[in-house]
């Protein structure tokens, strides 16, 4: 019982007055730095804390050794020599205790007691005090006693103690934002006419952004490499980007006459020409990217998927969400944020604050149209909530969809178990297949027409219009 007590006695001193206080400084110092946290989850918090413990109670428990010394006479001067002070000195009996070892010393017992008796010497205490203190009386030089401590050598052990912290956290990353921030640079600045402005359409940025428009032009993805720009009746074709392989091209975007889109891991922008083409973002592949105004929203896949934003010339970039996010959908002035493994939905503001609870479902590829939430659900089944509504979620699509778009003359999507492009109403009625193309992708609504992706020979895709006013099919050649 005395020794569990003991160990008890260690656990939460060294909890409390140890632990704790270096973990809040620790992620007090990083926010400061890098204002953004560390990206350490609390299991791991707490796996630290247990092998913290088990180290400071195996280091620090009460021990009892014996030595063979010739007298009681002069000890308490060996001892001082040492780096121990002598509190207290009988005839057999001597109370000493530590001047190094700060804070553990202040903190833990750290009162050695020492009994003598026919040459014999008990000493009663902390394990690691007892085991300097002995190797002093023996007259054997260690660590602590030595005059120049090795410095190399409290680097090696802190870098070893800290590994474990250092590659659980986003500390590589951060640092990586901290010198994107500290040395990005455009030639033009670019601000958005209105802080509305959207760069393309809620439908089209959760479907990657395969496609955008703007007053004159449109623009698409071909054959997953290629940017090209046509006119509004698909007469003409100029390609802006164009390569044989290489990153993929998703996520359009328009900013007045710039057009922005990311290439792999980088996030590039060029005017919608084709001229002043430049890199603004190169850490980390970047999912469901949305500009709004000035900003910038994406999730960042080596940022841990916390939701990130900068500037539309790539300054500025910041973490504004610290969650693990399946889906972002930003709308009507909020970020609608779906977690990874946890079944609900969040509204934040365009900020990164005010956050609240909107649907208490597993979803992906939220979308919202005339009152109802749209999404996929666990299976990749389409669902819809009324927005404001305790209703329960409404099955409309019992099988996976892959893909799917909202319009006015209702949902256009695409399957994982059956090549083809399909069309019901928005309340999953009038099911019906339109196109038997296959291996559908990238579905995306510019003007009166939806364009997709679709394999015409092994290998080799096409992108094909759909005339939602005509009905038809063609081949954008």
């Amino acid at each position: 019982m005395k020794e569990v007590k003991n160990w008890l006695n260690i656990a939460v001193r060294g909890t409390v007055f140890i632990y704790l206080p270096l973990a809040l400084l620790f992620y007090w110092s990083y926010r400061s730095v890098f204002s953004m946290g560390p990206g350490i989850h609390w299991i791991f918090i707490f796996l630290y804390l247990l092998v913290f413990l088990r180290w400071l109670i195996a280091k620090y428990r009460h021990q009892s050794s014996e030595e063979e010394v010739q007298s009681f006479d002069g000890l308490d001067r060996l001892i001082e020599q040492g780096r121990f002070e002598v509190l207290d000195k009988r005839q057999a009996e001597m109370t000493v205790r530590p001047t190094f070892d700060i804070p553990f010393n202040l903190i833990l017992n750290d009162k050695i007691t020492l009994y003598y008796a026919n040459s014999n010497l008990r000493i009663e205490g902390p394990k690691h005090y007892i085991t300097v203190l002995a190797k002093n009386i023996r007259g054997e030089e260690s660590l602590w006693t030595r005059k120049g401590v090795s410095s190399l050598k409290f680097i090696y052990i802190a870098f070893i103690v800290l590994l474990p912290i250092l590659m659980d956290s986003n500390l590589v990353w951060s640092m990586n934002v901290l010198r994107h921030n500290s040395f990005s640079n455009v030639r033009e600045e670019v601000e958005a006419s209105s802080d509305d402005a959207a760069g393309n359409s809620m439908v089209n940025a959760v479907n990657a952004g395969f496609a955008v428009e703007t007053e004159d032009d449109i623009f698409y993805v071909e054959n997953d490499l290629n940017l090209v720009r046509t006119d509004k009746s698909f007469e003409s074709k100029d390609y802006l980007q164009q390569g044989e392989g290489g990153s993929w091209i998703r996520n359009l975007n328009v900013v007045d006459d710039w057009i922005y889109f990311t290439k792999g891991e980088s996030l590039e922008r060029m005017k919608v020409d084709g001229t002043d083409h430049s890199t603004l973002y190169s850490l980390s592949h970047l999912s469901e990217m949305q500009i709004k105004g000035d900003w910038i929203y994406f999730v960042s896949w080596k940022g841990d998927f916390n939701v990130y934003r900068m500037d539309l010339n790539g300054q500025n970039l910041e973490q504004l969400i610290d969650v693990r996010a399946k889906s972002l959908t930003l709308h009507n002035d909020r970020l609608l944020v779906s977690y990874e493994n946890r079944d609900r939905v969040e509204s934040y503001d365009l900020d990164g604050e005010d956050p609240r609870i909107i649907l208490e479902d597993d979803a992906d590829d939220l979308m919202v149209w005339e009152g109802h939430y749209y999404y996929l659900g666990e299976d990749n089944e389409l669902y819809r909530s009324e927005i404001g509504e305790n209703s329960e979620p409404e099955l409309i699509k019992d099988d996976r969809v892959s893909a799917y778009l909202l319009t006015e003359q209702g949902i256009f999507y695409s399957l994982h178990s059956r090549d083809g492009i399909f069309t019901m109403t928005l309340e999953g009625e009038e099911d019906m297949l339109l196109s038997a193309s296959e291996k559908v992708e990238g579905l995306a609504k510019v003007g009166d027409s939806i364009i997709f992706s679709s394999e015409a020979t092994y290998g080799e895709k096409i992108v094909k219009r759909f005339d939602m006013e005509a009905g038809g099919f063609d081949v954008l050649d």
